[in-house]
């Protein structure tokens, strides 16, 4: 039942707020990021500091990554991380209404 009310307020505040709209978004993405990151990592197998030398960078930046607060993420080390992962990343864009591009990465 929370979780439904909780919603509604969100709905809510979306509609009548675009800076509210923003920032969640914006969070929504930062946590899409985190999420992706983890489970590349962990659908390889791997610990945060394998990945950290498969990737050529440190453990803390492979945290900061999975961290859904950071805001520092790059194309060139989400390349890194998915190449050592073994995953491919593709980048894709699209504006409605019907322009839709997609570019394979890794």
């Amino acid at each position: 039942m929370k979780r439904d009310r909780h919603a509604e307020i969100v709905q809510a505040h979306r509609k009548r707020s675009a800076r509210y709209r923003r920032v969640f978004d914006s969070t929504v993405r930062r946590i899409d990021l985190a999420l992706l990151v983890r489970e590349m990592r962990e659908a390889a197998g791997l610990s945060q500091e394998e990945l950290a030398k498969r990737a050529r960078t440190t453990q803390s930046v492979i945290a900061r990554l999975e961290d859904a607060e950071y805001e520092g993420q790059s194309l060139r080390m989400l390349e890194r991380i998915a190449a050592a992962c073994g995953v491919g990343l593709k980048l894709h864009a699209e504006k409605q209404p019907a322009w839709d591009r997609e570019v394979v990465l890794v």
